[in-house]
């Protein structure tokens, strides 16, 4: 009987802390468990605002949350890319949009890897068009180092092959893998195919479209296009519909020589734990990912920079109003469920929100 309640005891407790993300061991408490970061190109907040080529973004901010004042912090790409990722700009040397190599890399710089790991929380980068064999062109640790060419993979957008405790690695550039099998942008099928499950999800994913789908190389409506066809399929997932997940959307820079805190981009947060129909202007920039990870997950700061930012978590509903997203409800193809919505209906509400962007 002794060893019987020992038994119960420990299955209850294994049970609390969640098998799928066992660093979170109050994860009832958090908004969100697992997020995916999509980052776009080159294009500011008012470029996609009011854009008739972006109808898919346009409809996405006013459905959800959108940072009506969230800035890059430096130009160009580069630089961007790694304060989403480390706190920090790494200018000079990142303002030349350098491939990875001796005169172009971060060094042994704390990431956000580091603080994941540290807390026994899992991550992935997907990149669109990411060779699955890194050939001539391979870190200590098999991470891909090159560039494909115009319009597919580019190293300035994979801010995780320039820190030496990632590219030096095997098993971390093991988790720097292709978004598609086919190449050539989208479906990203690969990315998608992980989300089906809580086992194949990680807590923190990473996407990076080829420069053609993010905009860089191609116009907005093809952006806009991409998003359309890959923002449903994750808001629909199996990860996103039965487990608490977050979808951040922003762009690296905008397309003009406006610095920082005056190059405001597009950057929102969607999916079932964040309020809908949201605007804030108050004051973001790409360190505010950080700190909002940084806020939600317990994990410490990398830098100055990211520790004095403001954490995102006035986009998220309460946990204990999160609603419960179950496909084929009672409610018409236009509903818009509102904050009000999350806030007064019991969890197990149907929604048909990930639906109607479906259509």
């Amino acid at each position: 009987m002794e060893f019987l309640t020992v038994l119960v005891l420990a299955l209850a407790l294994s049970n609390s802390l969640g098998s799928t993300t066992p660093g979170l061991h109050d994860q009832t408490n958090h908004p969100f468990n697992y997020v995916v970061v999509i980052v776009m190109e080159n294009h500011g907040l008012g470029d996609i605002i009011n854009n008739p080529s972006a109808p898919f973004m346009n409809q996405l901010a006013s459905s959800f949350t959108l940072a009506t004042n969230y800035t890059a912090v430096n130009h160009p790409s580069l630089p961007n890319y790694l304060s989403l990722v480390s706190g920090q700009d790494f200018a000079p040397w990142s303002k030349t949009d350098c491939s990875p190599g001796p005169r172009c890399s971060a060094g042994n710089a704390s990431n956000i890897v580091d603080r994941l790991e540290n807390r026994g929380l899992t991550w992935k980068a997907y990149m669109e068009d990411y060779p699955s064999i890194c050939g001539s062109h391979c870190s200590p640790g098999n991470c891909f180092l090159g560039d494909i060419g115009t319009g597919q993979y580019a190293a300035k957008h994979d801010p995780f092959v320039y820190f030496d405790d990632i590219a030096n690695s095997t098993s971390r550039c093991s988790r720097i893998v292709p978004a598609n099998s086919g190449g050539k942008g989208g479906p990203d099928n690969l990315f998608l195919s992980d989300l089906a499950s809580p086992s194949t999800a990680s807590n923190f994913m990473w996407l990076t479209p080829n420069p053609c789908d993010d905009m860089h190389d191609c116009s907005v409506s093809i952006g806009d296009a991409f998003l359309s066809q890959i923002v449903p399929k994750i808001l629909n997932s199996t990860l996103f519909t039965h487990q608490k997940a977050a979808l951040f959307i922003t762009f690296d820079e905008g397309n003009g020589n406006s610095d920082f805190p005056n190059d405001q981009v597009y950057s929102l947060w969607a999916g079932r734990v964040v309020k809908t129909h949201f605007q804030s202007s108050n004051q973001y920039s790409h360190y505010s990912l950080l700190k909002t990870l940084e806020t939600v997950w317990n994990l410490p700061s990398l830098t100055s920079n990211d520790g004095n930012a403001t954490p995102m978590t006035e986009f998220f509903v309460s946990p204990a109003h999160v609603v419960h997203w179950e496909h084929g409800g009672s409610h018409g193809e236009n509903h818009k469920p509102n904050v009000e919505d999350h806030q007064h209906r019991e969890t197990r509400e149907t929604c048909n929100e990930c639906h109607r962007f479906s259509d």
